[in-house]
């Protein structure tokens, strides 16, 4: 159960093992935000990180990982905080909006899936399952953490995981580009032969995708037959409750969720089920409490978790599912289910006297539904419009040169959906909100922005809904990622420049740039034993480092060759390069040149 102060949990989680290096991962999530995205790169690079992360250790890790990563989430469900970085530009080859076969449902699922490589070049591979999305959220929620590795025969277990993500790329709202979309097929095909490692007192586990194109229905009843069961789901819906728990007298079932959900239930669907909710003041074991201070806990329940137990063993089963018909049917959902004793995966080993999340939880009484709420409604019709628009309309932004600046041109490839009356819609570049242009239904996108400098190019926009309810302005914003069109491969060397403000920061990006060179020739591997130690050490002077890099990963130097020229000829250059910079670095970049002219 990941604490819910501990984002770092998750971070950690994605973490190489030591003297490994990782060489492609595939995440999905249902929400997404940008500022988190930005971390992930981090934690695959072996940084720390906190509040403050340091932007020119973000690009660094950005530049090295956007290219092995694919993450697909729920179009319409991608948000920007507060941080709305220009660094985001690197991720959006990366980033991939989905929706699930069936209109008027969800893509849910949280899953990473990475493949690693080690020091002689041998691969390794790991699985989180989660119910958790990548986002700030402090709530309740589980993960489950699988090591595989490679072996010649294929597995029938690992067919429906290879299933899962080969069939990712036909749930893009955005074609995925031939390229990137070969990869991930050669991803997916590897995967079958991965063997799974399986948590101690685990004998089997099974991969459940839900909700994809072709596939057979997740099969409810077999997998919860048993004579006792347990569900923590906070959402909940009347009859898949009865399909999982299936309430009768003499049988005991067990319900942990949420007092909202739990009261908006009918009367007779809690009859013959012990339930609970959430302890408000549950707090952490001593182990738990950070030592120098008392910290304030989330109570919210997020995580989805299930265990029948027969025939003298249990099964459990996590991932993103909730005990709803859409979420067991109709959403594109993800379950891992491990099968165990009884004794230490069921129903009294989650939830029994004895449990340390039983401490948690307290009997749930019940209270009056809330009654309905109209600008929540409004919101939530707003929300759901946004994901209709996402789901429905690929974007595009087209850019050009004028004499005054970089123009970019949004369009889309249909028309925009009914929208209610009373309802409007703007269209911006999320880094600009005053920049935001309405747009209507069944009328053509087309929308030209103000000529900007090219590093102000972006292919992520703000979507926003407003309506006005009772007298008071409501309001719902989402980000959707256009595809590109006209954008320089300089655009993003204009980006990274951008950060390179300093003399100081220019020599923390080559120090970053030249410690990739500095491990013993296995980029990032020294990084993965999460020390964050990237400098390549402190005796060394940039003469040095120039020359174990043309030694050990020349290719640095033609990246680094890349920033220069750009900070040549913008306006810093004077201020930013350190004194003396092309007494060494001609030299280098002389050697480097003769090495590409020897070696095309």
């Amino acid at each position: 159960m990941l604490a819910p102060d501990s984002r770092e949990l998750l971070l950690d989680a994605l973490r190489p093992p030591p003297r490994h290096s990782l060489d492609h991962a595939v995440a999905t999530t249902f929400t997404l935000d940008l500022e988190v995205a930005l971390m992930v790169p981090l934690a695959f690079a072996g940084f720390q990180f906190d509040e403050q992360s340091d932007p020119v250790e973000i690009m660094q890790a950005l530049r090295a990982m956007s290219g092995r990563m694919d993450i697909f989430c729920q179009a319409g469900a991608i948000h920007a905080g507060k941080w709305p970085s220009d660094l985001v530009a690197l991720l959006e080859s990366s980033i991939h909006a989905a929706a699930p076969p069936r209109r008027g449902h969800i893509f849910h699922p949280k899953t990473w899936v990475l493949r690693f490589r080690g020091p002689t070049q041998e691969l390794s591979y790991r699985l989180l399952v989660l119910s958790r999305n990548l986002t700030t959220s402090r709530n309740w929620d589980t993960i489950l953490r699988l090591d595989g590795q490679p072996r010649q025969r294929t597995s029938a277990n690992s067919e429906s995981l290879a299933r899962f993500v080969r069939a990712l790329p036909e749930l893009a709202i955005l074609p995925i580009l031939p390229d990137r979309r070969e990869l991930l097929d050669a991803f997916a095909d590897e995967l079958v032969r991965v063997e799974w490692e399986l948590p101690s007192g685990v004998r089997e586990a099974h991969f459940h995708p839900i909700g994809l194109r072709n596939a057979p229905p997740f099969p409810v009843e077999e997998h919860f037959s048993g004579y006792r069961r347990l569900a923590i789901s906070p959402f909940l819906g009347a009859g898949a409750l009865r399909r999982i728990l299936r309430p009768r007298a003499g049988q005991t079932s067990i319900l942990v969720s949420c007092g909202e959900e739990l009261n908006a239930l009918p009367s007779d669907a809690l009859e013959h089920v012990d339930v609970y909710e959430i302890d408000p003041t549950a707090s952490l074991s001593g182990d738990d409490v950070e030592d120098d201070g008392f910290q304030t806990l989330s109570t919210n329940l997020h995580a989805k978790l299930f265990v029948v137990e027969r025939a003298r063993l249990a099964h459990l089963f996590v991932g993103s599912a909730n005990a709803t018909h859409a979420g067991l049917s109709d959403n594109v959902e993800f379950l891992c289910e491990l099968v165990g004793s009884v004794a230490k995966f069921g129903v009294n080993a989650i939830v029994g006297d004895d449990a340390p999340f039983r401490a948690m939880l307290m009997p749930y009484v019940a209270s009056a539904a809330a009654e309905g709420d109209e600008a929540g409604e409004a919101e939530r019709g707003l929300t759901d419009l946004l994901f209709g628009i996402a789901s429905r309309v690929g974007f595009r932004t087209t850019v050009t040169k004028e004499d005054d600046g970089w123009v970019a041109r949004i369009t889309a490839n249909g028309l925009l959906p009914p929208i209610p009356e009373d309802s409007r819609l703007t269209i911006a570049p999320h880094n600009r909100d005053d920049e935001a242009f309405p747009i209507a239904p069944a009328e053509p996108v087309d929308v030209e922005l103000p000529p900007r400098e090219l590093a102000d190019i972006t292919a992520f926009l703000r979507l926003t809904a407003s309506r006005t309810v009772e007298g008071k302005p409501l309001q719902c914003s989402a980000v959707v990622c256009s595809r590109l069109h006209g954008a320089p491969d300089e655009r993003f060397q204009t980006i990274l420049a951008r950060q390179i403000d300093t003399p100081e920061k220019f020599m923390r990006l080559l120090a970053l740039l030249i410690g990739f060179a500095a491990d013993g020739g296995v980029p990032i591997a020294a990084t993965g034993d999460g020390q964050g130690s990237w400098s390549a050490g402190a005796a060394q002077g940039v003469l040095e480092l120039l020359a174990r890099a043309l030694s050990e990963r020349p290719d640095s130097i033609d990246h680094l060759e890349e920033i220069v020229e750009h900070l040549r000829r913008s306006q810093s250059v004077p201020s930013v390069l350190p004194r003396g910079w092309d007494d060494v670095w001609l030299p280098a970049l002389k050697a480097r040149r003769a090495m590409r002219a020897a070696d095309p």
